[in-house]
């Protein structure tokens, strides 16, 4: 999986909008899913590869990252499964969703949070690996935002995750 570290940019954004071509049908919601493993298996190889580069001093916990990312992972294949691709609750029909409601949204707002703080962890460990020291959340905002306007945001924070792993493969 290193490989993905060093695909060009090109190849990285096909790959995170394939889904996005096929519309709502049963080859798509299994391509949903194989997409959703994909990102996954991006997001944790990206995240410990940085780990591995970060100065000793900084203050990123990867069994958090690796926790969360996994919930987030779980949870995302489990509401595709469960509800045939997702959700959507509004005021006019939460009634219909009874007691179950009680427990998607809290579950729902926690995988949220750790959707940002997936993002959070990568910004600041390209910044912090790119400076060679602890940073501060105007060193990373723009990786932050970036990968927060995902897949477009990819197409510009690859070329620094590319920049940070060819240095060491030379």
């Amino acid at each position: 999986m290193k490989r993905i570290l060093t695909l060009p940019t090109w190849q990285v954004f096909i790959l995170f909008i394939i889904p996005a071509i096929f519309p709502s049908s049963y080859l798509g919601l299994i391509l949903t899913l194989v997409w959703a493993s994909f990102i996954g298996v991006c997001v944790y190889t990206v995240a410990n590869s940085l780990h591995k580069k970060l100065p000793e001093y900084h203050e990123l916990k990867i069994k958090r990252f690796n926790f969360y990312l996994l919930f987030a992972l779980v949870y995302f294949i489990i509401v595709v499964i469960v509800f045939e691709g997702g959700y959507e609750i509004n005021q006019d029909n939460y009634k219909d969703y009874g007691w179950a409601i009680a427990v998607i949204i809290p579950l729902h707002l926690f995988m949220m949070y750790c959707v940002f703080y997936l993002i959070w962890f990568i910004a600041k460990a390209i910044a912090t690996v790119e400076n060679k020291r602890v940073v501060f959340f105007e060193t990373y905002a723009a990786n932050f935002f970036l990968l927060w306007f995902f897949p477009i945001g990819v197409w510009f924070v690859h070329s620094k995750i590319l920049k940070i792993f060819s240095e060491t493969t030379q």
